[in-house]
């Protein structure tokens, strides 16, 4: 549920915004452990307010990041449909990024009850399968760049397109497949992780890959989904992402 949503999330926003938001992923994982640790599924893990003043400054910026690139949108006389679109995404980012959390935290659950990761992986697949069918076969989103043209659709279900892809390319419905067992294999790692040591300790490693792929995104062009905004906005963005990274990185040094 967690890779579905934040996969359909890409759709309306670009990696940038996607990766800033799942940055915070280590505040809502920690925030996870202690709602599970009031109903006495987990150990308390201890508040420090040094690491929690950094956690939140993290997620302010995060959020700045975002209005900046809406409001930036908007300022370039975007569509007010293109916006909308984009506050959907942001939506559907941030519900990726709570289930990952309570994801990882349920992992740690198991963990502690001797459920070994290939157990953990594969009964919480059925589950976020039955739950995103709806979405997949009714939702309708915008077709970016040049697909309108060869579908002759400007909104589509994600089960149109796989149809519409299976009968141009059946070979790419591979490479679709492939993925699906890298993913298997990612969870597989992750939760190994988790058991051995803890979810919040997960949730840290995986914010230095994003913040080398947010820089990435900032600087090269070919890597951008959506043009960037113009000043102030872009200026105010890099301003977001740096102190975003800095709180996040300090409080990773801090464990």
């Amino acid at each position: 549920l967690n890779i579905a949503l934040n996969n359909s999330s890409l759709g309306y926003i670009s990696i940038a915004v996607n990766l800033i938001i799942r940055s915070c992923l280590p505040l809502s994982t920690f925030l996870s452990q202690q709602g599970l640790a009031l109903v006495g599924l987990y150990p308390f893990k201890p508040c420090r307010i040094k690491e929690i003043s950094l956690m939140v400054i993290g997620v302010i910026c995060a959020g700045v990041f975002t209005m900046a690139r809406i409001l930036g949108e908007q300022s370039k006389g975007g569509k007010e449909s293109s916006s909308a679109s984009m506050i959907l995404g942001v939506f559907m980012c941030i519900a990726s990024l709570l289930c990952g959390s309570l994801n990882l935290a349920l992992a740690g659950v198991l963990g502690e009850t001797k459920l070994n990761v290939y157990d953990t992986v594969a009964y919480m697949a059925i589950p976020a399968t039955l739950f995103l069918l709806p979405i997949a076969m009714l939702l309708q989103k915008p077709v970016p760049g040049q697909w309108p043209k060869v579908f002759g659709k400007d909104k589509m279900t994600d089960y149109e397109i796989l149809v519409g892809v299976w009968s141009l390319n059946k070979t790419t419905i591979n490479w679709l497949i492939l993925s699906g067992v890298f993913s298997f294999m990612y969870n597989i790692i992750q939760f190994s992780i988790v058991h051995t040591l803890s979810p919040s300790a997960t949730a840290f490693g995986g914010n230095f890959n994003k913040a080398a792929l947010i820089f990435l995104t900032l600087l090269l062009p070919f890597l951008r989904v959506h043009e960037l905004p113009g000043p102030p906005y872009i200026q105010v963005i890099w301003g977001a992402v740096i102190i975003n990274i800095c709180a996040f990185s300090y409080y990773s040094y801090l464990q």
